[in-house]
């Protein structure tokens, strides 16, 4: 019965302690992290989303016709995960990132809306300091 116990005392310490140094999954949602949308090359890069508690953003963006990029970067002030794996679409059509990890997305001849929508995760397990 005592190992028992002890057994439930290391796991809950262990527990404990991932929480307090902000032990990150695979697959977790990233909260908090802001949507970039510019246009390449050069463009000024403007917010047009931030993600929700689920790590998930949606956008309808008014773009010219050219080339653009979409980056993430954390909201001011907040902690950030240096390995986020964006997931992103384009009016239903998945994107995906280049050989540099950039996604980048043509629009046609004339001015019009986009709807992008996608989520951040972590890409792999880690271990950040809170």
């Amino acid at each position: 019965m005592a190992s028992g116990f002890r057994l439930a005392a290391i796991i809950s310490l262990v527990l404990a302690a991932s929480v307090a140094i902000g032990i990150a999954h695979a697959g977790e949602p990233i909260p908090g992290v802001d949507i970039y949308l510019g246009k390449n090359p050069g463009g000024r890069a403007i917010v047009v989303a931030t993600t929700d508690r689920e790590g998930r953003f949606s956008a309808q963006v008014r773009v010219e016709p050219g080339e653009y990029a979409v980056t993430t970067a954390c909201a001011p002030r907040r902690p950030c995960r240096p390995n986020r794996l964006l997931t992103l679409s384009v009016d239903g059509r998945e994107i995906r990132p280049n050989t540099r990890g950039i996604h980048l997305f043509p629009v046609g001849s004339s001015l019009g809306t986009v709807m992008i929508s996608g989520r951040v995760e972590t890409l792999e397990a880690t271990s950040t300091p809170r």
